[in-house]
């Protein structure tokens, strides 16, 4: 074999090595690009997932010291009257303290929103009577025969009969199906009707979306659908380097909050009325003068939450100016003793009128970074009390007085005094402010 052969092969087998070398460290280079990617993408899934652990647990701390309020609330009234109770704006839980509701506090390495909703300050559709709902719609503006239609609507759906309120003999489902335009024959069975009544107490407000004639702009207040797309033009806008057109209402006009907003399925059916919106007096009132004057309604309303106070029309609630019964009202000028009497006789409306609450719904909001967790307790307060002399509580009676003689916080409480006649009256029974958990939602 010639030398120039020998030269020529060897110089092959060095490309062939090269290039191999070359392509081992093309995949080599592949392999600790992917390896680094999913080293990032690990870290930032770590990561995210210790945000939101943390703004989970800063939601949760919202929620107990929520309840903490609700307690130490419950603690200030018994203690500053114990036989006239009573919850308002002006009270712990609802801070009237802060100027902005959505207020965010700084805890650790995130923020949280704390949000304590009375459910008693709002209408409950299981209890209200047709009166009360046919009010609450002519509020939204609808006019009969539809506002009664719906009303009668309502009530078909929480009774436990079939029989149509509004149209005497005929079957619930038969007849709404019809209304929505269902040609009913005489072989149609009941499982091809549209709509089908629950007869069963309304389980959540949502639910209230499924009853003949409540719309999406009535229930939110505005169109889902409409909604979207107006925000999806924005978006478009802004991608397009345009400027977002906002629509401002003008400062001297006010929105009326949608239905979701002061309904409820929760409580017993009592309307305080220290801590009922507008909308809901202005209905109690209209329905009560049997739905025939709505601006003497709104006026009355509007006459009562001058005189209370409202944070969501910039007056600070005065604690000396909440109701404690309904003789109260007569300090509200303007308010006539016509629309007093009405109020008293709500009870025909389904509801019954009170001044002081026991279901809230709390919510808590935590935030680290970009990371949003929110967490919401539907809670029932009660002042439990007991005797001690109950044989149920003789096992723990070392265990409260060695908290008394620590000082600590259970031991105050079990150890209260009440105040009556100006002078200190001592019982022996054990009072504490207890929280239970209705539903926890997350």
């Amino acid at each position: 074999m010639s030398a120039w052969l020998q030269r020529f092969i060897t110089r092959k087998r060095r490309a062939a090595v090269l290039v191999l070398t070359l392509w081992m460290v093309v995949v080599l280079g592949v392999i600790a690009t992917t390896l680094a990617f999913d080293i990032q993408v690990n870290s930032k899934l770590a990561l995210l997932q210790k945000e939101q652990l943390i703004a989970y647990n800063l939601a949760k701390s919202a929620i107990a010291l929520g309840m903490t309020h609700l307690q130490n609330d419950m603690l200030i009234d018994f203690a500053e009257n114990p036989n006239q109770q009573f919850d308002a704006m002006s009270d712990v839980w609802a801070q009237p303290d802060r100027r902005d509701k959505d207020k965010e506090v700084k805890l650790g390495k995130g923020t949280y929103q704390l949000e304590i909703e009375d459910e008693e300050s709002k209408i409950n559709i299981n209890v209200a009577s047709q009166r009360l709902l046919k009010a609450m719609l002519e509020y939204y503006g609808y006019e009969p025969p539809d506002s009664d239609d719906i009303a009668n609507a309502i009530v078909d759906w929480r009774d436990r009969d079939d029989i149509c309120v509004g149209a005497a003999g005929e079957k619930e489902n038969e007849h709404y199906s019809a209304l929505l335009g269902q040609r009913i024959k005489s072989q149609t069975t009941a499982d091809e009707l549209i709509y089908q009544c629950r007869n069963e107490p309304f389980l959540t407000i949502d639910e209230l979306q499924d009853v003949y004639g409540i719309t999406p702009e009535l229930f939110y207040g505005f169109d889902p659908k409409e909604r979207e797309a107006a925000e999806k033009a924005a978006r478009d806008r802004v991608a397009l380097g345009k400027r977002a057109i906002e629509k401002k209402l003008s400062r001297y006009r006010r929105q009326p909050k949608p239905l979701r907003d002061i309904i409820t399925v929760r409580g017993n059916g009592r309307v305080n009325l220290n801590t009922a919106s507008v909308e809901v007096l202005t209905i109690l009132a209209y329905a009560a003068n049997n739905c025939t004057n709505m601006e003497a309604a709104e006026a009355a309303a509007e006459s009562i939450v001058q005189f209370r106070g409202d944070p969501e029309q910039g007056k600070r609630p005065d604690p000396d100016n909440a109701f404690h019964s309904l003789a109260d009202l007569a300090k509200v000028p303007g308010l006539n003793a016509g629309t007093m009497a009405q109020l008293s006789a709500a009870g025909a409306l389904g509801v019954q009128i009170g001044f002081r609450s026991s279901t809230f719904l709390i919510t808590g909001i935590g935030r680290v970074g970009n990371t949003t967790r929110m967490v919401r307790a539907l809670v029932s307060r009660n002042l439990d009390t007991y005797n001690p002399e109950d044989a149920r509580l003789l096992s723990n009676k070392g265990k409260i007085a060695s908290d008394r003689r620590r000082g600590s916080f259970a031991g105050r409480r079990l150890g209260r005094q009440r105040e009556a006649g100006g002078g200190q009256i001592e019982d022996n029974l054990i009072r504490i402010p207890a929280i239970r958990v209705l539903q926890w939602m997350e």
